[in-house]
């Protein structure tokens, strides 16, 4: 018998480093993500916020701990990551990738997810084609066609104007509610961790030091008082794990 637990990803006493002998990424850091919530991890840049993506998705091992992922997992990358000499409907393709189906049944779902995010039109372009916000969507569309229940977003706004990731971030809002598709995004924005997050996760001198959770409706207004504070709260914990 299967049992169904709470928690879709649980990091216990992680630790991490890229080559023998260097400074550990990664030290001792423990933190789950509750099925159904929307996470976000904030810190210093270079602190090694992707590399607990790549360490929660499988894609790099842990030096010592464990990782526990109980859940179909597809990741979203910085500038939606796509192959230049592949076409829109071709990127998205990828995400198939050790899932079942046939070519009908693929292109089916690939047109459905790009007609979704008002990309129909474009299927047969080249990322050369697109704005930076269309590069993100496919990258997006690429992820949702596996229907995972878990999606990893590295830095997904990094690279768009702010208008471009306000819109982007009101249809991710719109995917994990109307999907029930659990989050997790790593970021250097803490506004937009506190605009989208039900808990935000302090990544500071290589292990998680602190957890701030968000309990406001949404959608949230950047000028909100609560929300505000929320962004007050989390850069003073980043001050003082910077200056220990």
């Amino acid at each position: 018998m299967t049992f169904m637990t709470d928690n879709v990803l649980t990091f216990s006493n992680v630790s991490y480093c890229y080559e023998p002998n260097e400074p550990h990424v990664l030290r001792d850091a423990s933190f789950t993500l509750k099925r159904g919530t929307f996470g976000a991890i904030v810190g210093p840049s270079g602190a090694g916020k992707s590399t607990l993506l790549r360490l929660a998705i499988g894609l790099t091992k842990p030096l010592s701990g464990t990782v526990t992922n109980t859940a179909r997992t597809r990741m979203i990358f910085q500038d939606g990551a796509l192959l230049p000499w592949r076409t829109v409907k071709e990127n998205v393709h990828l995400g198939f990738t050790g899932t079942p189906g046939t070519k009908r049944e693929h292109h089916k779902r690939i047109q459905e997810e790009l007609e979704s995010l008002g990309l129909g039109h474009l299927s047969d372009a080249y990322p050369r084609e697109l704005s930076g916000g269309q590069r993100q969507r496919v990258g997006i569309a690429r992820a949702l066609v596996a229907d995972p229940e878990f999606l990893l977003l590295d830095e997904p706004f990094s690279a768009l104007d702010f208008e471009t990731s306000a819109r982007l971030s009101e249809e991710l809002l719109q995917i994990f509610s109307e999907r029930s598709i659990t989050m997790l995004m790593v970021t250097h924005n803490i506004e937009d961790a506190a605009m989208l997050a039900d808990e935000i996760f302090v990544f500071s001198g290589g292990t998680i030091s602190h957890k701030v959770p968000v309990h406001l409706p949404r959608p949230r207004n950047r000028d909100d008082q609560h929300v505000e504070h929320i962004v007050k709260e989390v850069k003073g914990f980043i001050t003082h794990a910077e200056k220990v």
